[in-house]
């Protein structure tokens, strides 16, 4: 089996020799932010978005985070990881770096932030479609939301009780208890013929691939609205879905399992995941490959 290589700092190593400082600052406080993003035959879908959004949020914590070198990095670690197949998640992290245990909390850095980037397959050989998810309110909401924030521990609590409940993902909720976003995916539903989506300024990451599907809906016949959904507005709504980089529009079916709708993927989901995956088979950039490093 060929090993996985990864970008550490500017270098592709194999897997197993990827490591980063026992001192770095996202490992001890989960100082960092990361992005991920999907790439299908060595093209990647606003990638300039994303990079923006890594910079934006490194940029909040103090950490310099350099876009061309990203870039350059996605480009190394795609072809040296060409035996992944032609559809990979590519994530980059960046975390503040190592730190100076001399000083006091929270802490100054001793060198430049740390860089990983990492690919994987999106869906294993001969693995079934993703089927459509199965959401549980949970009353916690995001933290920071500004940032794309490597301290995921919110999102992890959150995402494990929504599994030991049957569920596949957790959907956050505001102090009032309204629903926002998925913890790894926004959130949006069909009501009275309406893509309703809660607005950033609630709380919620401003996803690229949401910001995506808001531009398509009028091509399918709907209006945006951008407002916070109550719990039984959600529960019943013609049509809910869950959106990411990775995900893409994909099919929320039921909620504290109560159907939505009639149980099954909608039409207008299946128009919306249509018409935005002929925008990024469209408008999707070439990466510029590059020959993979030395190790």
């Amino acid at each position: 089996m060929t090993e996985t290589m990864v970008w550490v700092d500017g270098r592709l190593v194999p897997s197993h020799l990827a490591t980063v400082s026992a001192l770095d600052r996202g490992l001890r406080s989960g100082e960092g932010v990361y992005e991920t993003l999907r790439v299908r035959e060595q093209r990647s879908f606003r990638l300039v978005a994303h990079l923006d959004r890594l910079q934006a949020g490194a940029g909040t914590l103090g950490i310099r985070v350099d876009p061309a070198t990203i870039r350059a990095g996605i480009a190394a670690v795609v072809t040296a990881n060409d035996h992944l197949g032609d559809d990979v998640v590519v994530r980059v992290t960046c975390t503040a770096g190592p730190m100076d245990l001399t000083t006091p909390f929270p802490g100054t850095g001793v060198g430049p932030p740390t860089v990983v980037i990492t690919a994987q397959r999106t869906r294993a050989p001969g693995a079934p479609p993703r089927p459509p998810a199965r959401g549980r309110l949970v009353d916690l909401r995001r933290e920071l939301p500004m940032i794309k924030s490597t301290a995921y521990l919110l999102s992890l609590v959150a995402q494990r009780e929504a599994r030991a409940h049957g569920a596949s993902d957790a959907i956050l909720c505001d102090p009032a208890g309204r629903p926002l976003e998925a913890a790894t995916a926004n959130l949006a539903a069909v009501v009275d013929g309406r893509l309703v989506t809660a607005p950033v300024s609630a709380g919620i990451l401003a996803g690229v691939t949401r910001t995506a599907l808001c531009e398509v809906a009028a091509g399918c016949g709907l209006v945006v609205e951008e407002r916070t959904l109550e719990r039984e507005e959600l529960l019943a709504a013609e049509e809910a879905l869950l959106t990411s980089a990775v995900r893409g529009v994909q099919p929320l079916v039921s909620v504290d399992a109560r159907a939505i709708g009639d149980g099954a993927a909608g039409p207008v989901t299946a128009r919306l995941r249509a018409t935005l995956d002929a925008l990024i088979d469209a408008t999707a950039e070439p990466l510029v490959l590059s020959r993979p490093a030395d190790g």
